[in-house]
C-alpha cells in the first residue's frame, strides 16, 4: 500500500529537476531545432503556384461561358478567390522539413517566418512533394522514437543512455502503429462531423461543439498511450488499451495534467513566436524550449509510470 500519493506538481517538479541534472536529455530537441532552423525551406510553392493556375484558368472559362450565355448585357463582377484557392496560397508557405519536430514537441520545428536569408527548395513535382512528405514523417518518427526512449529509459532506470540495442526498429514500427491507430480515431471523429454537417448544416454549432468534446475526451484517453508505448514494451494496440484503462481509473488528475501541459505549452509558444525572431534570442528561445517541453514530456511518463508501477523516478546524481 502506498503511503503517499504523488501528483501533477510533484512529477513536473521531479521533470525539470531531471532536466537540470540529466542535460543529455536535451540533445535531441536542441540539435533538431538548431537543424531546421539552418537548414534550407522545403516548399511545395512551385508545385502549389501551379494548381492554382490550373483552377484560375478553370474559372475564368467557366465565367466566360456564363457571360455568353447571358441574354441581356450586363456589368460581370470583380471576380472573388474561392476559399479553395487561398487555401492553397497557404499551403504553399509551409514548410515540409518542419515535420521532422512533430514528435519531439519542438517548436521551432517551424521557423518563423521572419527570418531573413533562409534559403529555399521548391519541389517541382507531386512526386517529389509524396517522397519528400515520406521521407520527413519517417525521419520524424525515428527521432521521436529516439527521444521518448530516452526519457523513458531516464524514468525507468536513472539513465538515458544508451538507446535500447536492436530494439530500434521494432520501436519505430510500433510508434507508427500507434500513431496509425490514433489518426484513425480522430480521423472517424472529423469524418462523422463531415457528415452530419452535410445532413444537418442548421446544427453547425451544436455539431462542432460535439465534436471539440469527443476530440478533447479522447485526448485524455490517449494522453498516455505513448507514455505506455515505451514505458512497457507493448504493441499498439495494447499501448491504447492501458491508455484507456489508465484514464477512467485516474480521469480527475489526468484531465489536470492535460490541461497544465497544454497551457504551459501554449503559453511557451507565445512567448518563444517573439523571443525567437531576434538572432540574440534564438539560443535561450531553443534552450528554453527544449527544457521546458523535455520537463513536461518526463512528467507525462514519470506520472504514468508511478500510478502503474507504485514508483516515481527522481533525477540521479
Amino acid at each position: 500500500m502506498k503511503s503517499s500519493k504523488v501528483g501533477i506538481i510533484d512529477c513536473v517538479s521531479a521533470g525539470f529537476l531531471a532536466v537540470y541534472r540529466k542535460p543529455a536529455l536535451l540533445i535531441v530537441p536542441v540539435l533538431l531545432d538548431l537543424l531546421l532552423w539552418f537548414m534550407p525551406t522545403i516548399s511545395p510553392q512551385p508545385i502549389v503556384s501551379s494548381l492554382i493556375d490550373s483552377l484560375s484558368s478553370t474559372e475564368i472559362r467557366i465565367e466566360t461561358a456564363t457571360i455568353d450565355q447571358e441574354t441581356q448585357p450586363s456589368t460581370p463582377l470583380a471576380p472573388t478567390e474561392s476559399f479553395t484557392t487561398k487555401d492553397l496560397e497557404a499551403l504553399g508557405t509551409a514548410n515540409l522539413a518542419g515535420i521532422l519536430g512533430m514528435h519531439v514537441q519542438s517548436y521551432l520545428a517551424f521557423p518563423s517566418p521572419g527570418r531573413s536569408g533562409q534559403t529555399t527548395i521548391g519541389v517541382t513535382s507531386w512526386q517529389g512533394t509524396v517522397l519528400s512528405l515520406l521521407f520527413f514523417i519517417l525521419g520524424s518518427v525515428v527521432i521521436g522514437t529516439i527521444y521518448l526512449d530516452m526519457l523513458a529509459q531516464q524514468v525507468k532506470t536513472g539513465a538515458p543512455w544508451p538507446v535500447r540495442e536492436g530494439l530500434l526498429f521494432r520501436l519505430v514500427l510500433r510508434l507508427l502503429g500507434y500513431l496509425a491507430v490514433v489518426a484513425a480515431i480522430y480521423g472517424t471523429i472529423a469524418a462523422t462531423c463531415m457528415i452530419l454537417i452535410a445532413v444537418a448544416y442548421p446544427l453547425l454549432p451544436v455539431i462542432v461543439l460535439l465534436g471539440l468534446t469527443i476530440a478533447f475526451i479522447s485526448l485524455v484517453y490517449l494522453f498516455v498511450g505513448e507514455a505506455a508505448l515505451f514505458m512497457e514494451d507493448v504493441e499498439p494496440i495494447q499501448a491504447v488499451k492501458k491508455s484507456f484503462v489508465f484514464a477512467r481509473e485516474h480521469m480527475v488528475s489526468l484531465i489536470g495534467l492535460v490541461l497544465l501541459t497544454t497551457v504551459v505549452s501554449l503559453g511557451l509558444q507565445l512567448a518563444l513566436s517573439r523571443i525567437a525572431t531576434h538572432p540574440l534570442g534564438l539560443p535561450a528561445a531553443i534552450l528554453l524550449n527544449a527544457c521546458v517541453m523535455t520537463a513536461l514530456t518526463f512528467a507525462v511518463m514519470n506520472y504514468y509510470w508511478y500510478h502503474t508501477k507504485g514508483e516515481v523516478s527522481g533525477p540521479q546524481p
